[in-house]
């Protein structure tokens, strides 16, 4: 396996484990109501989201940062993964749109809290689908030589 098919493995495992753990901690202290007016809980989900970039950058930024470690294959796939994560933030941005749209409808208007918590779900959304690209790429470049 090669070394940036094993940290987009490990970065797709913590995603996932990231991404189930925000959305519980968001859940059990009380969700959208709560994160807007508690300072407490803000702090808390801004760490929890800063953390599990920092996670990110450190498993995907060394690839990149030392380019011997890189080979053309890798470098190919690197290049096709954004078309998995764009997809992937697109159809989050739909879903966040369409839903709020028809939430809010007749209110007319979208609380001002949910610009955040869409912002941050994208970005896990992004991180998470950047690992599945990889690991799709490698997949592909397997089966088709």
């Amino acid at each position: 396996m090669a070394p940036l098919q094993k940290r987009a493995l490990y970065g797709l495992v913590f995603g996932i484990v990231w991404a189930m753990a925000i959305g519980l901690v968001f859940i059990l202290m009380g969700g959208v109501s709560v994160f807007d007016t508690d300072r407490t809980f803000r702090l808390i989900m801004d760490g929890i989201w800063i953390g599990g970039l920092v996670v990110y950058l450190v498993l995907l930024f060394p690839i990149v940062r030392k380019p011997t470690q890189v080979d053309e294959r890798d470098k190919l796939i690197l290049d096709h993964s954004p078309r998995a994560q764009w997809l992937a933030i697109i159809f989050a941005l739909v879903a966040w749109v369409i839903g709020l749209s028809e939430a809010y409808h007749t209110q007319g208007q979208v609380p001002v809290v949910f610009l955040y918590v869409m912002f941050f779900t994208i970005l896990c959304v992004s991180a998470i689908a950047q690992c599945i690209g990889i690991l799709l790429g490698y997949r592909s470049m397997n089966r088709n030589g």
